[in-house]
């Protein structure tokens, strides 16, 4: 068994893996002041309430996005499973090869995603990430990674918008029921959705053209599944990319 923690700037995910099958997922809000005492109480409390023993697992891995949260994290999982986390980075046997500007510079959580695609789907590939951030990755053949785009995350752009007008009022986004917003929530929704799969849709066609071959996308986070049928183009989704890349990771690199 294998413990996964992923930091997000919203919410942390604790993912429970055997293999590469992810047995149980459960989060916890982002909160960069705590302690490691305190998430260590609040990881003891979650991982109990799904049945896991954190003493049965065999290793621990950690990717962050807040640096701030890495070692209180790594330390709380420590102190419930007896075991130091190994934490991400491109220092790590990644499986690919970093044509970027500066390596080290790439998020944690762009190297566990463009990690698992480039095992598990045909390249080149393009990961979409539906975070607080909308990440894209790029994966040319050979398992080289390109590089990619960052955007602001659908829910960030849509509270942005919100708070920075007067009339326009805050909402959640859910799937469209017809391509134009007939209301003031309907089209800042339908914007939204639509805008973004349009996004999605012109940088996978820039993309391929210039890559000259064909392009597999595939989108993870919680709203790639409100997204994707608005996408004109075929994109495969898989909500648990970035846990296959950690346990891909961890697999690479657990002698070293």
């Amino acid at each position: 068994m294998l413990l996964a923690v992923d930091i997000g700037n919203t919410n942390i995910c604790i993912g429970v893996l055997e293999g590469d099958r992810v047995r149980f997922t459960t989060r916890m809000v982002t909160r960069p002041r705590c302690t490691a005492d305190e998430y260590t109480a609040e990881l003891k409390f979650l991982l109990r309430r799904i049945g896991v023993t954190p003493t049965e697992a065999e290793g621990v891995i950690v990717c962050s996005v807040v640096p701030g949260l890495t070692r209180p994290l790594a330390e709380a999982c420590k102190r419930l499973s007896g075991r130091d986390a190994m934490l991400v980075s491109v220092d790590l046997d990644t499986g690919l090869t970093m044509d970027v500007d500066a390596p080290e510079r790439v998020g944690q959580d762009r190297i566990a995603d463009a990690a698992a695609a480039a095992a598990r789907y045909p390249l080149p590939c393009m990961t979409v990430d539906m975070g607080t951030a909308t990440t894209y990755n790029v994966i040319g053949a050979g398992s080289v990674f390109l590089g990619g785009f960052i955007v602001p995350g659908v829910q960030t752009s849509l509270r942005a918008i919100s708070s920075g007008t007067a009339q326009l009022p805050p909402i959640a986004p859910e799937p469209p029921a017809e391509l134009i917003g007939k209301n003031t929530v309907d089209c800042l929704n339908n914007g939204a959705m639509f805008g973004t799969a349009a996004m999605l849709d012109g940088l996978a066609a820039r993309v391929e053209a210039h890559l000259g071959q064909p392009l597999t996308v595939v989108a993870t986070g919680g709203l790639a599944p409100y997204i994707m049928p608005c996408c004109t183009r075929e994109v495969h989704y898989d909500a648990d990319l970035l846990f296959h890349g950690l346990a891909l990771l961890y697999q690479r690199n657990r002698q070293r």
